[in-house]
C-alpha cells in the first residue's frame, strides 16, 4: 500500500502513520513485511488543497476477506489524503493448483 499524507506532515507524523497502518494489519490479522518512507513530493495536481504531500508506503499480507474493513480505517483517517492498495499477484501463498476436469 501506499498512501499520501498532506504536505504539512513532518516525518515524526509519517513515522506515526506508518505506526498505525501497522496496527490496522495486525489487529486484522496481517503481517507487515516492510515499510518505507518516500518523503515529502510534489503532487501532480492539488488534492484537497495540498500542492504536496507525504508519502509512505508498507508491505504486507493481509487476509483478502479483511481488506474491506482495512480500508474503511483508511478512509476514516483524515489525514490520509490518498492510498492506494494493490495484491501482489506474484505471492508465493497463492496456490498453483490445476483445475479439475
Amino acid at each position: 500500500m501506499v498512501w499520501i499524507l498532506g504536505g504539512d506532515v513532518d516525518e515524526e507524523q509519517g513515522t506515526e502513520s506508518i505506526e498505525k497502518i501497522t496496527s490496522l494489519v495486525t489487529d486484522a490479522g496481517g503481517e507487515v513485511t516492510g515499510t518505507d518512507i518516500w518523503g515529502k513530493r510534489a503532487l501532480a495536481y492539488p488534492i484537497k488543497k495540498n500542492s504536496e504531500g507525504y508519502y509512505l508506503q508498507a508491505n504486507f499480507e493481509i487476509d483478502g476477506l479483511k481488506t474491506q474493513g482495512f480500508e474503511r480505517a483508511i478512509y476514516a483517517d483524515q489525514s490520509i489524503i490518498r492510498h492506494l492498495l494493490v495484491r501482489d499477484e506474484n505471492s508465493t501463498d497463492i496456490a498453483d493448483e490445476e483445475p479439475e476436469q
